[in-house]
């Protein structure tokens, strides 16, 4: 596995445990499969594998799934760089990885990677705003532009802080997010784990990302999270989010049968802007 070194976005961060806040460690690999020519339409998924530490029961899942199995392009947040390694080169794709901090869990490296089965041209990766109360560790958005069969796409992969961070803080990662995509005009993808606990957080992070041309993936209803969430009384967690810009949204979904992490998988296929039509959402229609 390649690595690289990139200088941080924010400056002034520290980046939890074993960390200069000049410098990111950014690792990538070419475990990607020649033969793809045409671009039709794109898989994408988007997972939260806790703590990076199911990645054999992960793997087994998206093999198990028709909708998972058949993704172009996989955001990944809360991963380990040999874990990352060892899915792109199991499900035979490109990779870039860099992590934001040690999370205080397990000790090891935790952050976010973006795997394609598309060629991965350039990445940049961002330190976001405000640590962790307490630990001090950090989140991050991680973005890869990828060469499809001559078209440019870029694929965020983001994951902002939970509730114990205040709100506006995290609104504050997300527009940090959203800065980072101003000096690139071809369609974009940036999803994964926004911690939106509260319908009204879900609504103020849909009112940013439109504000900046983005819409969000309706997915069916219910929540994105499971296991301990479950008991939560009366409230469907909807915490993970996939949202687009250039695209032509149609098939969507979450897998709420993956039992190897809290967060369940979500998956959308998306298609050139003005090649497909937007596919209501079962339950209702496609509307911010």
């Amino acid at each position: 596995m390649a690595y690289s070194l990139l200088l941080v976005v924010a400056t002034g961060c520290g980046i939890g445990r074993g960390y200069a806040p000049e410098q990111l460690t950014v690792y990538t690999a070419n475990h990607g499969r020649p033969g793809f020519a045409e671009y039709d339409s794109l898989r994408l998924v988007s997972w939260n594998i806790q703590y990076g530490e199911s990645v054999p029961q992960a793997l087994r899942e998206l093999a198990a799934d028709s909708d998972l199995s058949r993704a172009d392009i996989i955001l990944l947040q809360e991963m380990t760089p040999t874990g990352v390694d060892t899915m792109a080169r199991a499900l035979g794709m490109y990779s870039v990885y860099a992590p934001a901090a040690v999370h205080p869990h397990h000790a090891e490296l935790f952050g976010n990677a973006v795997l394609s089965r598309w060629p991965i041209v350039r990445h940049r990766a961002l330190i976001l705003p405000h640590g962790t109360p307490v630990s001090g560790h950090r989140r991050m958005a991680l973005a890869a532009d990828i060469d499809i069969a001559g078209q440019p796409l870029r694929a965020v992969s983001i994951h902002t802080a939970t509730v114990i961070l205040d709100q506006d803080k995290r609104m504050e990662q997300a527009h940090a997010a959203l800065d980072t995509l101003r000096d690139f005009a071809g369609p974009v993808i940036i999803g994964g784990d926004f911690n939106s606990v509260l319908e009204y957080e879900v609504t103020q992070f849909t009112r940013l990302f439109r504000k900046a041309g983005f819409r969000r993936l309706r997915l069916p209803p219910g929540g994105t999270v499971g296991n301990r969430y479950r008991k939560v009384p009366g409230q469907d967690l909807v915490m993970d989010h996939l949202f687009y810009r250039g695209l032509t949204a149609g098939r969507r979904g979450v897998v709420r049968s993956a039992t190897a992490s809290d967060h369940w998988p979500i998956w959308g296929v998306f298609e050139p802007l003005g090649r497909g039509i937007e596919e209501p959402h079962p339950g209702g229609e496609n509307r911010e």
